[in-house]
């Protein structure tokens, strides 16, 4: 019986061996989902690299919409499924207005896409924020989000996004805000750059995620400073959770082109055929 023993003894040291032996130059998280704490590690930077569209577009329908395989076109009969998202927008002075008016409508008809083409109840609500956030609306369905969304006014100024993920939480939490008990939640946060408060916004995320909130990220620039907070923010695995586009104007032809063109041809003809000033 001890020869046996020493002998498995034997092979789990050589398996403990052999497993550090091949691992030593390569990074990987010690417990599933986390991180590095270095922010300057070459990790964070892999998402420096904005993609193609098609492939944005691809994990935006894929990962965030959940629209795969053959479009579902029309609209379909309402399941007991349902989701509450809070769109939490940067409208700091970096993103500029116009921008600002491009980011909105590709909001808008994001949702209009995941209304017509999802067998889900959506509902969403809306936090905007500059040097503070504010609510924008509660809870409310796609038609009327929609609309509302729109109306959202750029302001200019700082970036506290831990405010307005704070201000998301908040919406979470409160009965009279019209979100449901049961559904899937999600935070759509839209932002051009780091925050004013790195470890604050990434404590307000991880208190958002450690109440089961999916937290989605749009991050908006060609480099981006401090695009470790961004993936720290962003839910596990933040390669499905984080989509990156040069600008805002860019996110837009994403969704216009990549996202509404496959799944409705004939929305996306009407939408091509407007003016679309460049910024």
């Amino acid at each position: 019986m001890s020869r046996f023993i020493l002998q498995i003894a034997a092979v789990v040291c050589l398996l403990i061996f052999l497993s550090g032996k091949g691992s030593a130059n390569v990074w990987r998280p010690a417990v599933k989902g986390t991180l590095p704490p270095n922010p300057d590690d070459d990790y964070y930077q892999t998402f420096q690299t904005v993609p193609p569209a098609n492939k944005t577009a691809t994990k935006l329908l894929t990962n965030f919409l959940r629209i795969s395989g053959k479009f579902p076109l029309g609209r379909r009969k309402r399941s007991t499924r349902i989701e509450d998202i809070v769109v939490v927008l940067d409208r700091s002075g970096s993103i500029g207005r116009c921008e600002f008016g491009k980011g909105k409508k590709a909001l808008k008809n994001m949702m209009k896409v995941a209304n017509e083409n999802r067998n889900v109840d959506t509902k969403y609500a809306a936090v905007s924020y500059s040097n503070n956030a504010v609510v924008n609306f509660n809870f409310l369905r796609y038609s009327t989000a929609a609309r509302r969304i729109m109306q959202i006014p750029y302001v200019g100024g700082g970036s506290n996004t831990q405010d307005g993920l704070e201000k998301a939480k908040r919406l979470f939490e409160d009965p009279s805000s019209g979100r449901r008990v049961i559904s899937r939640k999600m935070v759509l946060l839209v932002t051009d750059g780091h925050s004013n408060s790195r470890d604050l916004t990434i404590s307000k995320a991880k208190a958002l995620k450690g109440i089961g909130i999916d937290i989605y990220v749009v991050a908006v620039g060609s480099h981006i400073n401090g695009i470790d907070e961004m993936v720290n923010v962003a839910s596990s695995p933040p390669e499905n959770h984080m989509f990156r586009v040069q600008t805002l104007g860019d996110f837009w032809q994403v969704v216009k082109f990549r996202v509404i063109s496959p799944v409705n041809p004939g929305e996306y003809a009407v939408l091509n055929g407007q003016y679309d000033p460049l910024c």
